[in-house]
């Protein structure tokens, strides 16, 4: 019943929609992690376009009533719409404007009216397989090919790495902007600026005395309970009186975690809205196989690999684009009882490794990724 519900919903009330809704010459509607977050990408295009056109109109797919009040109190001179799903207002948003910007995937059968354009900006570059890559049995590989084919562009974190997205997504060179992710513009036009680093520290409630440490890794497909990877307990004992440790789990994981008190040098940030100010805090990454190291990289600062269960994760669950172990820019460390001793060294790490990997895989390490996707897209 309920295929047959998102049919009639996504075809025929969808398309009865646009027979009576006119399309916005300037109306851009932005759909950010599904209305759970309006953050990374998409919240820095939407500013970017509002600056832009401030007499636009913009819709955007929000469902927590608390971050509406905080994007209407940040723009009050804008015309901005909030709608909710599986309502007509959702579907008139979508007919009503001319550009949708997404970072996730969205039913292949909704596509703009004649006219518009469909922006990806996904939500991060890929180490690990995804789409078409992943095994022929797995449900997302077969959706995410056929949404593919409505995306007029994709946004890409630099021309080196175009040839996955032509592969993961089946697209072709012409559809691909290679201009950097949007999100990373802050990194890129803050590294130095040490002031909001330890305002930021403050807000986070972090001791000044000490390094931080954001440990990020990313979601295991065959995970049916989450287990955080490092012994708190040890590291509190080992290294607690000179750095603090800030964890940002995955989604996925996040809600499940809880916690302990009884670790005064440790937080959790999951919950924290913008993870580019988590790097910007960070004195040094430690990550697994998720894409945060790519963005990590242009503020030239120490990152440490801790796979420990590489074998695993190469062989039986997603496997990687590139040979893993050459690839990355930092140390690896493949045992949890080699991690916390492993910490000090890497941050003697050389730098200029990591900056040859960001200037490589990062095309706003120079350029500003926003101005040059309005210049692509013909926003000028």
């Amino acid at each position: 019943m309920s295929k047959l519900i998102n049919f009639l919903y996504q075809v025929v009330c969808y398309r009865l929609v646009c027979l009576v809704t006119k399309q916005g010459s300037r109306t851009f509607f932005f759909n950010s992690f599904d209305g759970r977050l309006f953050s990374g990408n998409i919240a820095v295009m939407f500013d970017g376009l509002v600056k832009k056109f401030p007499n636009g109109h913009f819709i955007v797919w929000l469902l927590d009533d608390v971050q509406q009040k905080e994007l209407l109190k940040k723009y009050p001179e804008v015309k901005i719409s909030f709608v909710k799903q599986r309502t007509i207002g959702f579907l008139r948003g979508l007919a009503k404007a001319k550009y949708w910007l997404m970072d996730v995937n969205f039913p292949e059968r909704l596509t703009p009216q004649k006219n518009g354009k469909f922006i990806q900006l996904w939500h991060g570059t890929p180490l690990k397989h995804i789409a078409a890559d992943l095994p022929e049995d797995n449900e997302y590989r077969a959706k995410t090919l056929k949404e593919s084919k409505n995306w007029d562009y994709f946004i890409s974190n630099a021309i080196s790495d175009n040839w996955i997205y032509r592969q993961a997504f089946n697209l072709d060179d012409s559809h691909i902007i290679p201009s950097g992710l949007p999100r990373n513009d802050f990194l890129v036009a803050e590294r130095e600026n040490t002031v909001l680093k330890m305002q930021l520290q403050e807000g986070l409630k972090l001791p000044q005395n000490r390094l931080n440490i954001l440990y990020a890794p990313t979601f295991r497909d065959d995970e049916s309970q989450f287990k955080l990877a490092i012994d708190l307990e040890q590291f509190e004992k080992v290294l607690g009186d000179k750095f603090n440790l800030i964890l940002r789990l995955h989604p996925h994981v996040a809600k499940t975690f809880k916690l302990s008190n009884d670790y005064s040098h440790v937080i959790d940030a999951s919950s924290y809205p913008d993870i580019q100010e988590l790097f910007l805090v960070a004195d040094m990454l430690i990550t697994d196989y998720s894409s945060v190291f790519f963005d990590y990289s242009l503020l030239n600062r120490p990152i440490l690999f801790y796979a420990y269960d590489f074998d695993k994760f190469k062989d039986n669950l997603r496997g990687f684009y590139y040979d893993y172990q050459r690839f990355v820019p930092g140390p690896i460390v493949y045992k949890r009882a080699d991690l916390l001793a492993a910490i000090p060294a890497v941050l003697k790490q050389n730098g200029q490794v990591i900056e040859q990997f960001a200037r490589d895989h990062n095309a706003n390490y120079q350029d500003n990724a926003v101005t040059r996707i309005i210049k692509q897209i013909g926003w000028e």
